[in-house]
Order: C-alpha cells, then sequence, then structure tokens
C-alpha cells in the first residue's frame, strides 16, 4: 500500500493533484479541503494517499491531514458510500464538524453536504455515531470556536451561503477563514457577514 507521496507538486485543481517522484507523475484524487491546503505548484510536498482498489478500478486519493484520510477510509466503511460521495463530504464541511454532527444525530446539516440527501445523512449517523463517540473529545476547529456547541450556527451560516447562490466550495472556504477570526458568542448573522468577507 502507498501511505505518502514525497514530491514536486506539478499542478493542482480543486478534484485533484499531480505529485512528480522520481520523474513519475502521479495522478491524486483529493477532496477540496485538501485542495485549500496545497501551495502553488512548484515546490516539493508530503501528501498522504489511500490506493482504492476494485476489479475495474485503481485509483490514487491524497490528503493534506491524517484527519481528513482517517474519515475518508471511515466513510468507505459505510454501506452504499463511494468514494465520491466521502470526497464530497470532505469538501462540504470540516472534519471536526462533520464528527460533531454525526454525533449529535444533526440530519440537517449532514443533509446541507452537496449529494447527501436526508436518508443518507441518517446511515451516516446510524452507522458512524459509535465509531465517533468512541473517539476522543472532539477537538477545537480554528482555536476559538467549539463546533460541537455552534454546529447549528455553522449550519445555518452554511445554508444561508448556499442560498445566496455561492458554490459549496466558496462557501466552506469562507466559512472556515471565518471560523478563525470568530468569537464564541457571535450570532449567526455576524458569522454570515464575516463569511461573506473572504468571498
Amino acid at each position: 500500500m502507498i501511505d505518502y507521496l514525497k514530491g514536486r507538486l506539478i499542478k493542482s485543481a480543486p478534484d485533484y493533484a499531480v505529485v512528480e517522484v522520481n520523474g513519475i507523475g502521479y495522478r491524486l484524487l483529493i477532496p477540496v479541503s485538501t485542495f485549500e491546503k496545497l501551495p502553488a505548484p512548484g515546490p516539493e510536498i508530503t501528501i498522504l494517499t489511500h490506493l482504492y482498489v476494485r476489479e475495474d478500478e485503481q485509483t490514487l486519493y491524497g490528503f493534506t491531514t491524517e484527519e481528513e484520510r482517517g474519515l475518508f477510509l471511515m466513510l468507505l466503511g459505510v454501506s452504499r458510500i463511494g468514494p465520491k460521495v466521502a470526497l464530497g463530504v470532505l469538501g462540504g464541511l470540516p472534519v471536526s464538524a462533520f464528527k460533531s454532527a454525526v454525533a449529535s444525530g444533526n440530519v440537517d446539516l449532514l443533509s446541507a453536504i452537496h449529494g447527501i440527501g436526508k436518508k443518507t445523512a441518517e446511515r451516516l449517523i446510524l452507522e458512524l455515531k459509535d465509531k465517533i463517540t468512541l473517539l476522543p473529545r472532539l477537538r477545537k476547529d480554528a482555536g476559538k470556536i467549539d463546533l460541537d456547541e455552534a454546529e447549528e450556527k455553522v449550519a445555518d451560516v452554511m445554508r444561508a451561503l448556499l442560498s445566496l447562490g455561492y458554490r459549496q466550495m466558496v462557501a466552506h472556504k469562507a466559512l472556515t477563514r471565518a471560523l478563525a477570526a470568530a468569537e464564541p458568542d457571535w450570532p449567526v448573522e455576524r458569522l454570515l457577514k464575516e463569511s461573506l468577507r473572504y468571498i
């Protein structure tokens, strides 16, 4: 199994990256959350990987953090969840927000992720809740807002951004940056206004 690649980043897009290692260019499918963390093409990077093997498919997936890869693998263990949906989940919510939503049974927040309907959200909660609640207490995202307590606020802001017509990738990136500057007592309106500053 290929655990990681260390080489020069040749190019990247929201759904893939090409890393050259010893003269060989490896094309990896990546979530939006990984794309947002990659530098501009040129420097050497280390990217975590997972080789997905089926009878008619061998695909290499890439991640910038162990948390992203761990959640990707956890999602693949859910019935009727494939790599495409798993990547969509990673691009739709920060890892800690997703785990918090599953732990608290927040169907609305999970359903706001592109490609996840209500039934799929309920299945995710059913199959992953025990795994996630057995893990250590969720860490704080962006250092200031505990998403376990503020998930409803995050869900409201994400829904508002999507209803304004912004693409999920744009909304996710803006909300993540807003959370880094947020104070725990900010109302939804203030968090939405801060998110809009980054679009």
